[in-house]
């Protein structure tokens, strides 16, 4: 089956946009997509979203081996990554980012996902529409606490730290990481969302998914002017990327739209895209050599022969007998004093040697697990 995908982003009331998308195909048959939201002031947010989407595609630049092992490793990376830019640049202290990623399989369209953060990841399939990562929020412990009678729903609503999420990419231990594994059936859609889709509720998603029943295009389009109608005051940047397992492959040939990432900067990585020709053209044949060339072959080297023997048989003829042979000599020696003698035949030198010129053989040419997770205070946005 074939993946088909599509993305938008709304700025809403920012100032600037701080979410991050990128996508990358990785082989025929397996594709990458990733989202980010930044936070951490003005400029902080924005880097750090910047920052762990390029490092996610820089990692699987080299490949693919195992989707969730690699997965954690490009988290460590990323991380690292923004430890890096932290120490050359302290001022941006307290920066980081939400992140999910995922590779999807078009073989058998197996999807495998990391999550950190409140950035929530959907799956829809027949009108029903479910989050299937964890959500790395305050609100999620504050639910916890009213289940076991620990706080009021109405003191839950007011908590000054309802909105700060619990787990992000930071450059230090991450708190929570969330990874797993699945299956999409055929049609059946993956959304990978920035929390400012949550001005929306669920129903409303769903809803909206279920009404827009043409393109992703369509889709993505739809939600993010739904957001808009909200006119929320406060509303966040809102980041869309839906993926699409198609029931049929539409040709042989694996074709892949172009892979343009709105966010990242423009150094190359962000839009990366690969084009999978088609089948090899067929090899040329070799036509066979036809049996008239054979016979006119052969005459003509009959005919090379015959005159060669004839040409041979005419210089080797006897002297007569009465004739002398010393006027024979005199006749073909030079007119001199001298003596005619023959010239000695010069030697034959012996070839020169080929010296091969062997070639010089070329030279000879993992990340760390991740650090176990401290607990940490919860992040304001």
């Amino acid at each position: 089956m074939q993946i088909n995908f599509h993305q938008g982003q709304y700025i809403g009331q920012r100032e600037e946009q701080q979410d991050a998308l990128g996508n990358l195909v990785l082989s025929p048959r397996h594709k990458l997509y990733v989202l980010a939201d930044g936070m951490g002031g003005q400029r902080g947010g924005q880097i750090a979203a910047k920052t762990v989407v390029t490092a996610f595609l820089g990692y699987f630049q080299h490949g693919l081996h195992e989707a969730e092992q690699d997965l954690r490793r490009a988290l460590h990376q990323a991380n690292q990554t923004l430890s890096d830019t932290l120490r050359r640049q302290p001022e941006l202290e307290g920066m980081g980012t939400t992140v999910i990623a995922v590779v999807v399989d078009e073989t058998d369209n197996s999807y495998s996902y990391i999550s950190v953060g409140d950035s929530p990841l959907y799956t829809y399939d027949q009108g029903s529409l479910r989050r299937i990562n964890a959500n790395h929020a305050f609100a999620e412990d504050l639910k916890r606490m009213i289940a076991a009678g620990e706080i009021s729903s109405e003191a839950a609503d007011r908590h000054p730290a309802r909105h700060a999420v619990t787990s992000a990419v930071m450059g230090k231990d991450i708190a929570h990481i969330d990874c797993s594994s699945g299956t999409l059936s055929p049609g059946e859609l993956l959304l990978l969302a920035s929390d400012g889709v949550q001005t929306l509720s669920d129903e409303e998603i769903e809803q909206t998914l279920i009404a827009a029943s043409g393109s992703l295009e369509d889709k993505v389009n739809t939600l993010l002017a739904l957001v808009q109608a909200k006119r929320h005051p406060h509303q966040d940047n809102t980041s869309l990327l839906l993926v699409q397992a198609t029931a049929k492959q539409t040709s042989p040939a694996t074709q892949v739209h172009d892979l343009s990432t709105q966010s990242l900067p423009t150094t190359g990585e962000s839009t990366l895209s690969t084009r999978i020709s088609g089948s090899p053209p067929p090899a040329l044949s070799t036509p066979s050599f036809p049996a008239k060339g054979l016979i006119i072959g052969f005459i003509l080297g009959a005919l090379l022969v015959g005159t060669w023997w004839f040409t041979s048989n005419r210089h080797t003829q006897h002297m007569p007998p009465n004739e002398d042979v010393s006027s024979a000599s005199a006749t073909s020696a030079p007119a001199t004093s001298e003596p005619y003698t023959p010239a000695s035949p010069t030697p034959t030198s012996e070839p020169p040697s080929v010296v091969s010129n062997p070639k010089n053989p070329p030279a000879a040419s993992v990340p760390l697990p991740l650090t176990p997770p401290n607990s940490s205070a919860p992040q304001t946005r």
